[in-house]
């Protein structure tokens, strides 16, 4: 149960000025009792400034043995203190709330025995001579009766007292290690956020301007092998490659205005335009989009994900035709989109990021990704999204 003291500065302070504050209301009782001696007041303040030296030392961070001897030590002390005719019963209660820091709750419990058997051996040493000294007509019978009924509401008073004691410091030590528990858990969450968010953009960038810029590339590339034999192919492939200047901007816009959170995202309108760039490249596309306003983040990742779909028909496929719908069926959305091209094997190993990057957008919004594929009839992605048409965004 020892807590670690570098996390727990507060910790020792609060021990230790409410250990000064119970010693110095000790020594203020003793001065202005009239029937205090100059012996007694001096014993007070003695011990009063050995405990008062020891609170510097809280092992908190020290090793077993250590601890185990502070607890002891103070135990002592206070047994001494208490036979010498000095009320410190309230630092042994202190030391019990200690120990909840120090020590396992087994040896908290260990120590409670021992405080008592200590307090109260101390006490019985201690009573006959006080009695003698304040009442001296008690005889010997009268006085060993009446010591036995006094250990015995001392030893009540202890044991009620020190459970208490005892039961508040495993409650305090339960706080503070649940706090602790909190704490870390919030740096790793933090730490696990940071994470995710170095990956989203990672894969925002991916999705967002890998394809189109590789695609710039290509284009270019295009151009220059073909400026000193065909200029107008060469100027067609410079045409391409402004349009995917300008796409890349859009797209770089439309990444900045989700990470800001802003609105006006029109997922149908942004499709359409995907879907014109595709039919620039002769591939002829029927669409049908009804799609709902969604949330911006919702709206973009399914934006994502079919804008994926649709470079990969244009890179991999070689299909002629395409088919993109999108509707609103009973309570999901329902997003297909088909092509008659070669297809591709689902059992072999995935290369890039495309597939599994689609499948992990779907999944952030809560819906479903299913892919079916042939050489015959080319490929179909249909994506099911959860949609509550009653809910307000």
């Amino acid at each position: 149960m020892n807590l670690d003291a570098g996390s727990s500065p507060s910790l020792r302070r609060t021990l230790r000025f409410g250990e000064w504050l119970l010693l110095l209301m000790t020594i203020l009782i003793y001065v202005l009792d009239e029937a205090s001696t100059p012996e007694l007041i001096v014993k007070c303040v003695a011990f009063s400034t050995l405990f008062f030296c020891l609170s510097f030392i809280l092992p908190l961070d020290r090793p077993l043995w250590q601890r185990r001897a502070y607890i002891a030590l103070e135990v002592g002390l206070t047994g001494i203190a208490v036979a010498s005719g000095i009320e410190f019963s309230f630092v042994l209660y202190l030391l019990l709330i200690k120990t909840c820091f120090l020590l396992s709750r087994r040896e908290v419990i260990l120590t409670n025995i021992m405080g008592g058997v200590v307090w109260l051996a101390s006490f019985a040493w201690l009573y006959p001579s006080l009695i003698q000294r304040k009442l001296p007509e008690f005889d010997s019978v009268t006085l060993q009766s009446n010591l036995y009924i006094t250990l015995l509401h001392a030893l009540l008073y202890y044991v009620s007292a020190s459970i208490f004691v005892v039961l508040l410091g495993f409650v305090i030590v339960a706080e503070r290690e649940s706090r602790q528990q909190a704490e870390a858990l919030s740096q790793e969450v933090e730490v696990l956020g940071a994470k995710l968010e170095r990956l989203r953009i990672a894969r925002e960038i991916h999705d967002s301007l890998g394809h189109t810029l590789t695609s710039l590339g290509v284009q270019l590339e295009v151009a220059q092998k073909l400026r000193d034999r065909d200029l107008v192919k060469s100027f067609h492939s410079v045409d391409n490659a402004a349009l995917l200047a300008s796409q890349c901007l859009q797209d770089v816009r439309q990444l900045v205005q989700t990470m800001r959170w802003q609105s006006g995202f029109n997922l149908n309108e942004a499709l359409r335009e995907q879907v014109e760039q595709l039919r620039q490249q002769g591939i002829v596309i029927y669409v049908d989009l009804s799609l709902p306003a969604l949330s911006l983040q919702s709206s973009y990742q399914l934006y994502c994900v079919l804008k994926e779909g649709l470079i990969n028909i244009q890179k991999h496929a070689k299909a002629a035709h395409v088919t993109l719908r999108g509707v609103v069926d009973s309570d999901a959305i329902v997003v297909t989109l088909q092509d008659d091209g070669q297809g591709f094997d689902l059992e072999q190993p995935l290369t890039g990021c495309g597939l599994p990057g689609m499948q992990e957008r779907v999944e952030l919004l809560g819906g479903t990704l299913k892919i079916s594929t042939s050489s015959l009839v080319g490929t179909q992605i249909k994506i099911l999204i959860p949609y509550d048409s009653s809910a307000r965004r």
